[in-house]
């Protein structure tokens, strides 16, 4: 704590000192950065669209002129909006001008989708050339605003060089508009409506812009720029506007060719943009100087700074390094303890593995102090974790067993009943009822025998002798439910289950119509039908209860769509979530909605695999039919006959259908 204070407080002033040397690197980096991806793109686009505005117009300005002429250049303006459009994106400026130039951008990019428009009309040739200028020039003009928004810099020469650039590039736009009226009046032999005035104007603002464009740039290159304007070149170019101008008259002939026009101002547009072509090189010059100037700077104070920092961290290194160090070690240890080595290790155990306590053991070598009595203490928390972990999954794996063990024998002692009861001929018809009755109740409690072995994991231990029909399959599970006199079967459509699948399918049947039976008043019926769907087969089992809420019938989808571990505080719908894991294993959808009249109606959808067409090679399928109607109504009226007597007692089931 003594080194902590003045070593924070020169890391502080430090820091700064390089923030503001690395702010003002940034921003002097940012021009060179800008006029790669922005600056040098603009004026690209700029060029491209001078080029194709004089050529629509001349097109539009010569009698036969064809459209089709303007395809490359038209082609090369596009290019050259697809590279201001990607460059742009690059930019990477920061700051008040930065977002102002971002703005732009987005304005300029918005402004270009106007060509389609503007080359339709030209194509239509439903525009004159003054319009024309104007549309074509009303684009630039966002361009060059781009341009003079990315020309701010954080140091004045760099920003003075940029912005005189940007305006002489102005000026220079105002001879190319100047060459598209005058290459459009000189095609057509004379001035257009508007031309005459609109050349005034573009005459007199290049006068007045041109010197004053040039009058911001360093002394040596303000020299140049004006012996320039000075050149014969020059004199050449207004010496042919003051004749233009003199001679022509609002809708009257031009005094010059399109040659001649060409001749003087091709060169004077050259000699501009030559003197231009450096312009941003220089302020990037400028820029890189001003980069290394402050670079020197940061090396003499940052440097030195960083040498004392250095030193007094090296001090509080040797002093609290140790601690620091294994107090690491330690977290690193407790994080991944936490988060990795005990969650596995306990999802190891509860998946049966076996886990070597003392390999996996933490072992962490912290020297004989208080650091160390805390690693020593960590062991031992993951020691304890993993026994009690491991004592939980035994204990867990037991109760498995015990569950397995107890059903089995209850299955065992059920199955001899049902063959003492069937060996057992009966006296009267008190004594077949009886006798039947006593056999649906043992074969519902073997059903609630195999849910223990069911939630254990454990293999059922009732097999089929083969593939049974569907019909014979719902007409049995129908007579294992308690009231299942209530039970009406439907139409069921013809379909064979494989042996292997047929108990399950007959359990999930049984409980969902028991749980229609016991859910919904004595005196209605539950009615169970099948028929094919195009993923399979439907079984829907509907009854006419009081119902459920919407949301105790999604909460009840959403458990049978995807079954979780069994909670023991939701042991009352453990026939629900017996029928989730059968369907889960067999993949049966079950689905819960409401009755069209009132109640709850339970949708089965049994896969195609698992419902396969009856084979055409057996007997006829009406004489199949038949033989199952036969056998699922004598299924069903053995369970009515032996549960009519307790419904005539007036035996009620519960009524709690929100319990479901």
């Amino acid at each position: 704590m003594a080194l902590l204070v003045p070593v924070v407080a020169l890391i502080a002033l430090w820091a700064v000192d390089v923030s503001a040397s690395v702010t003002e690197v940034t921003a002097v980096r940012n021009s060179s950065h800008t006029r790669d991806n922005v600056s040098l793109p603009c004026d690209k686009l700029v060029e491209a669209l001078q080029i194709e505005r004089s050529r629509s117009v001349e097109v539009l300005a010569a009698a036969g002129g064809d459209v089709a002429t303007l395809g490359p250049q038209r082609a090369a303006t596009d290019a050259a909006v697809a590279e201001f459009r990607n460059l742009s994106r690059r930019y990477r400026g920061s700051g008040i001008s930065a977002g102002i130039t971002r703005a732009r951008i987005a304005d300029m990019i918005t402004t270009v989708d106007s060509l389609v428009l503007l080359r339709t009309q030209v194509d239509a040739r439903v525009v004159n050339r003054a319009a024309v200028v104007s549309g074509y020039t009303s684009i630039i003009s966002y361009a060059f605003s781009v341009s003079t928004a990315a020309a701010a810099s954080s140091e004045p020469l760099v920003e003075r060089v940029m912005r005189t650039t940007v305006a002489i590039r102005r000026a220079g736009e105002l001879l190319h508009q100047e060459d598209a009226l005058l290459t459009g009046a000189t095609t057509a032999g004379r001035f257009g409506p508007g031309e005459y005035r609109q050349l005034t104007e573009i005459v007199g603002a290049l006068r007045f812009q041109i010197p004053v464009a040039g009058s911001t740039l360093p002394a040596a290159d303000q020299a140049a720029f004006k012996s320039m304007l000075s050149s014969p070149t020059f004199a050449a170019l207004r010496a042919a506007e003051d004749r233009i101008l003199r001679d022509g008259d609002a809708g009257g002939p031009v005094s010059t060719t399109r040659d001649v026009w060409k001749a003087t101002f091709n060169p004077a547009v050259r000699q501009l943009y030559g003197f231009l072509a450096n312009g941003y090189d220089k302020a990037v010059g400028f820029a890189r100087a001003e980069r290394d100037r402050i670079l020197f700077r940061f090396g003499l104070s940052g440097v030195l700074g960083l040498a004392a920092i250095l030193i007094s961290l090296y001090l509080s290194v040797r002093i609290g390094g140790s601690v620091v160090r294994r107090l690491s070690v330690l977290r690193t240890a407790a994080t991944d303890l936490a988060h990795r080595r005990l969650p596995e290790m306990v999802v190891r155990l509860r998946a049966g593995e076996r886990v070597d306590l003392d390999g996996d053991a933490l072992r962490l070598s912290m020297g004989d102090d208080e650091i160390a009595d805390v690693g020593a203490a960590l062991s031992e928390v993951q020691q304890s974790a993993v026994e009690s972990a491991a004592a939980e999954a035994a204990l867990r794996y037991d109760m498995n067993r015990v569950l397995v063990n107890i059903a089995r024998r209850n299955q065992t002692l059920i199955d001899r009943q049902l063959e003492s009861l069937v060996q057992t001929p009966a006296v009267d018809a008190a004594g077949e009822r009886a006798t039947a009755r006593a056999e649906q109740l043992a074969i519902q409690m073997r059903r609630h025998a195999e849910h223990l072995m069911i939630l254990a994991g454990s293999a059922r231990s009732r097999r089929g002798l083969g593939p049974e029909p569907l019909d014979r399959i719902i007409a049995r599970a129908a007579s294992e439910v308690e009231h299942a006199e209530r039970i009406e079967l439907g139409p069921v459509a013809d379909a064979e289950v494989p042996e292997a699948a047929v108990a399950d399918i007959g359990h999930l049947l049984a409980e969902l119509m028991e749980n229609g039976t016991t859910f919904s008043p004595p005196d209605t019926t539950v009615r169970v039908s099948a028929h094919r769907v195009p993923d399979g087969v439907l079984v829907e089992i509907e009854d006419h209860g009081l119902g459920m809420s919407p949301s105790a019938l999604d909460e009840t989808n959403r458990r049978l769509a995807r079954p979780q571990g069994l909670d023991p505080a939701q042991s009352a719908r453990l026939g629900l979530f017996v029928v989730a894991l059968l369907a889960a294993q067999r993949g049966i959808r079950v689905v819960l909605r409401r009755s069209e009249h009132r109640g709850v109606t339970a949708a089965v959808t049994i896969p195609a695999e698992l419902t396969l067409p009856v084979a055409a090679t057996g007997p006829a399928v009406g004489a199949i039919t038949g033989t199952r109607r036969s056998d699922a109504a004598k299924l069903v009226g053995m369970a009515a006959k032996a549960g009519r007597d307790r419904a005539d007692r007036g035996a009620a089931p519960r009524h709690a259908a929100e319990d479901r």
